[in-house]
């Protein structure tokens, strides 16, 4: 982190200061943002972003708050177990794997748990459970990082997957 930045929390509704959105600076007239990805700053000028956020949505915060913020993986990303359907779910069956919601301002990545292959990749699962049209749509129960690490263990015998 550095003095010469001014940081500023992204806070769209449904947000709040203290669990943000994103994470930007700038220095003068250059924005930058921190992509939840690679966990690196990039300038706006070299991204395929155009434009920070709306500045209603950008709240100040400190070099000691915004250095936290960046430190704290974990608290940028939403998990979900998944179930076949909701039918399952409420029947008590356990949960197929976990799922998880990287945003970035970049890009949004939807994850789910390869326990065959030990690995994260992509998925639609987030998009199909809210999709009305979807006749049959998987069931998703929100969860905490620690409980998808617990998930994990007991579906597939892994442990560390959800370390970013």
């Amino acid at each position: 982190m550095s003095e010469q930045y001014e940081y500023f929390a992204e806070v769209p509704a449904g947000y709040t200061v203290e669990r943000p959105d994103g994470l930007w600076r700038r220095a003068g007239e250059q924005w930058e943002y921190l992509s939840l990805l690679d966990w690196q700053w990039h300038d706006l000028k070299d991204s395929t972003v155009r434009t920070h956020p709306p500045v209603d949505e950008l709240h100040p915060v400190t070099v000691e708050r915004a250095a936290a913020l960046e430190a704290d993986r974990q608290g940028w990303v939403h998990y979900w177990a998944l179930y076949a359907d909701e039918q399952d779910w409420q029947e008590g069956e356990p949960p197929t794997t976990v799922v998880r919601r990287r945003s970035s301002p970049e890009q949004e990545l939807d994850e789910s748990y390869r326990g065959s292959k030990g690995i994260w990749g992509p998925t639609s699962a987030v998009a199909d459970s809210r999709d009305l049209r979807t006749s049959n749509p998987p069931h998703l129960e929100a969860v905490s990082a620690e409980r998808a690490e617990e998930l994990l263990q007991e579906i597939h015998g892994v442990t560390g997957a959800t370390e970013l």
